[in-house]
């Protein structure tokens, strides 16, 4: 499937100034080493300027400085931004393709008679949806989804295959949550008794709330709350395997990479990036703009802005010192060797 536009049509879409042909037609995206003449191509890291003067694209998205890039493409789209400039053309190919795949509700889905289905909305087949849930307009919900009772699901969202959302949890419009995700299960909440060493299961009663253009990658988990909510901020990106625990609450676009973990009633501001393999424990208070590097672990509170690293987790410039004298210990160990031996006295020496 492919988006047939002239250049002339698609610069002013994704807010490009065209130097070429405007008749020229492109339908397709491709890397600058693969993409051919109906292709779009773009530029964003120097280090792959040389390929664009060898590329065969039709287009390629550059940025106002690559203006003096010999060679390559003859049409060209400069914009501020060419990464975002290609996710819009991109986005426009993929819209082409569901043109071709019209909205259906599979007769082997389960869909509760007191469900509720928006316009233009695809379920799958052997999905269940419960009774009292809400579905928006639009929505597409995969093969083998379950959907339990009264659960909220916004406008345009993608539900893809065998995701679960369990009972109560609410999405805003425009989320996507991807295969093997599950939204709402209990949280991890056991009480244990001092004097038999039994654990008391805590009842898991609270719901998880995602707010607007989220999308949660596949396998990840997000526990539904104790009481109250765990709520996930708008714009968020979750990536995959990843563990949010009950009742934590996220600001506005975070971004959590895969294998990252957040425990209980921890609370992350807005635009926070935690890397891959990071944890977090619980009860915590995380500022905005934080960025915590690949597999640190977060034990304390962290103001605004601050970049944390290491396993405990410290601010970055104080864990890079820390590093640099952990790999000098062996010279630093001989040389406190040496110093104590100038400190022993002649008798010492001959006693030795």
């Amino acid at each position: 499937m492919s988006a047939d536009i002239s250049l002339g049509e698609l610069a002013p879409i994704i807010g490009c100034e065209l130097v070429g042909k405007s008749a020229h037609i492109v339908q397709g995206a491709a890397g600058l080493s693969e993409a051919g003449p109906t292709d779009v191509s773009f530029l964003e890291n120097p280090k792959y300027a040389p390929q664009v003067a060898a590329s065969k694209a039709g287009a390629v998205i550059l940025p106002p400085e690559a203006r003096g890039i010999p060679g390559g493409p003859p049409n060209r789209l400069y914009c501020a931004y060419p990464k975002q400039a290609y996710a819009q053309w991109l986005s426009m190919i993929e819209l082409s393709r569901r043109r071709h795949d019209p909205p259906i509700v599979s007769t082997k889905a389960d869909v509760h008679r007191e469900a509720r289905l928006g316009l233009e909305v695809s379920i799958g087949p052997f999905a269940v949806i419960g009774a009292r849930t809400l579905i928006g307009d639009r929505t597409r919900i995969g093969a083998n989804c379950v959907i339990g009772i009264n659960v909220r699901i916004g406008k345009d969202c993608v539900i893809h295959p065998g995701a679960v959302l369990y009972d109560f949890c609410e999405l805003g419009d425009r989320v996507i949550i991807h295969s093997g995700t599950v939204l709402g299960s209990d949280g991890y909440g056991y009480w244990t008794n001092p004097k038999t060493g039994d654990h008391l299961k805590v009842p898991q009663i609270g719901r998880v709330v995602v707010e607007n253009d989220v999308e949660i990658g596949s396998n990840a988990s997000i526990d539904r709350a104790t009481t109250g909510e765990t709520r996930i901020g708008s714009g968020s990106k979750i990536d995959n395997l990843v563990q949010v625990a009950h009742n934590v609450r996220m600001g506005a676009n975070c971004l959590l990479v895969s294998q990252s973990g957040i425990a209980g009633s921890t609370s992350l501001g807005r635009q926070v990036t935690i890397a891959g393999q990071v944890g977090i424990a619980g009860h915590l208070k995380i500022g905005d703009g934080v960025i915590v590097t690949a597999q640190a672990g977060v034990m304390n509170d962290a103001p605004p802005g601050m970049v944390l690293f290491g396993s405990p987790a410290r601010p970055h410039r104080e864990a890079l010192k820390i590093q640099a004298l952990i790999a000098k210990l062996p010279q630093l160990y001989q040389a406190f060797k040496e110093f104590k031996k100038g400190e022993r006295s002649p008798q010492e020496h001959s006693d030795a």
